[in-house]
């Protein structure tokens, strides 16, 4: 019965949450306090709703803004209506898609369909190879002592990978402070470090060069997400493996930097990366390729950590570390019940069907800031 699929309404909210803690990056992107994202609610005719979610990731990271969003999701709202959500799907499965925008559509495809088959959506994408996937926590760019003592409250939840955000301070702090943070961890735990495009090439050379002694999982983002040549060059210097993750906007991006043999992680982010289809045929390339996919994320809300998720544990390539699902953790509040999935420093795949987490519309409109529906 392909009429119960029909799309019949489309609404979306934008909306804005504090972070608890502000959380500060590179040079690049300075420091954050809130996340803004763009919540799209997709209902059939069988009267399943379906959702996605937009997360812009801002001028400097994928050139979309929250008002970047709500334009294009205006425009391509009024489409949906009177279109079959499995026809769109195939149509769209795989291609050379990207941005939050395409990335809501395609989440809400995917969770109002596996929803009307009373299935998780990880039965859309080939099915689950493992039930949960570990988290890890990132850190600002701070002094040891910061980042010691996150590592010190998280750890004691259970948490234990460590992103270490870098590429503010002076590049010879920087590598002093990953020395002596190594040097004082807990017992089992790990750490990695992301740069965020904060470093020039000669200082991305010289912390790799410095560093190339030290236990890190990985360095991510060293350079300029264009600077090929310079990324090429950070992972021969480099002792540990180096991840892309500005530099990996489009599918497209994946073939020209295994080509160079610029990489050996690709970080993957559903909503940067267009959602769950183009996500997983990201994934598919880069493991056909023999690298590995971290599963990240950027400032979000439950909704994209929920199919992040339910991508992840499908996978066969993953980083055997923690991934990052922990960015609702991080705020003041949410719109879902995500982090009910999140225990021990692990995520916990949901069982029921679609995304497999509940919204809340009182949370949606507490902290609503704009809305429109079509149909």
């Amino acid at each position: 019965m392909a009429g119960e699929y029909e799309i019949i309404a489309v609404d979306v909210w934008q909306v804005r949450i504090s972070l608890a803690r502000p959380y500060h990056l590179s040079k690049t992107y300075g420091t954050l306090t809130h996340g803004d994202a763009a919540l799209l609610r997709l209902t059939l005719a069988n009267g399943t709703a379906g959702w996605g979610e937009a997360d812009p990731g801002g001028i400097k990271f994928d050139g979309e803004t929250i008002d970047t969003v709500m334009h294009g999701l205006r425009e391509h709202a009024a489409r949906l209506p009177g279109c079959n959500v499995q026809d769109r799907l195939n149509r769209t499965r795989g291609p050379a898609l990207h941005g939050a925008v395409a990335a809501a559509i395609d989440v809400a495809c995917h969770d109002a369909l596996a929803r009307s088959r009373g299935l998780p959506v990880c039965e859309l994408l080939g099915g689950a190879r493992s039930e949960h996937i570990d988290v890890l926590w990132p850190t600002s760019s701070g002094s040891v002592d910061d980042d010691l003592g996150i590592i010190a409250e998280y750890h004691a939840r259970g948490f234990e990978t460590f992103m270490l955000k870098m590429g503010d301070r002076p590049v010879d702090d920087d590598i002093a402070r990953a020395g002596e943070v190594i040097a004082r961890l807990p017992r089992g735990v790990r750490v990695m470090v992301d740069a965020n495009q904060g470093w020039s090439r000669d200082e991305a050379l010289r912390f790799a060069t410095a560093t190339a002694e030290l236990p890190l999982i990985l360095i991510e983002q060293p350079v300029a997400a264009n600077d090929i040549e310079g990324l090429c060059q950070v992972r021969a210097a480099a002792g540990c493996p180096l991840s892309v993750d500005e530099s990996v906007q489009r599918r497209s991006d994946v073939g020209a930097i295994l080509k160079a043999g610029a990489a050996d992680v690709f970080s993957v982010k559903i909503s940067k990366n267009g959602g769950l289809a183009a996500s997983r045929a990201i994934a598919a390339e880069v493991g056909a390729a023999g690298k590995r996919v971290l599963m990240n994320s950027m400032i979000e809300f439950g909704i994209t950590q929920a199919a992040s998720l339910q991508l992840g544990c499908t996978l066969g390539n993953l980083m055997d570390c923690g991934h990052a699902y922990m960015s609702t953790l991080r705020m003041a509040d949410d719109v879902t019940d995500f982090s009910d999935r999140i225990s021990n420093g692990r995520a916990c795949l949901p069982d029921g069907p679609g995304l497999g987490i509940e919204i809340s519309m009182d949370k949606i409109r507490q902290y609503e800031v704009d809305h429109f529906d079509v149909g």
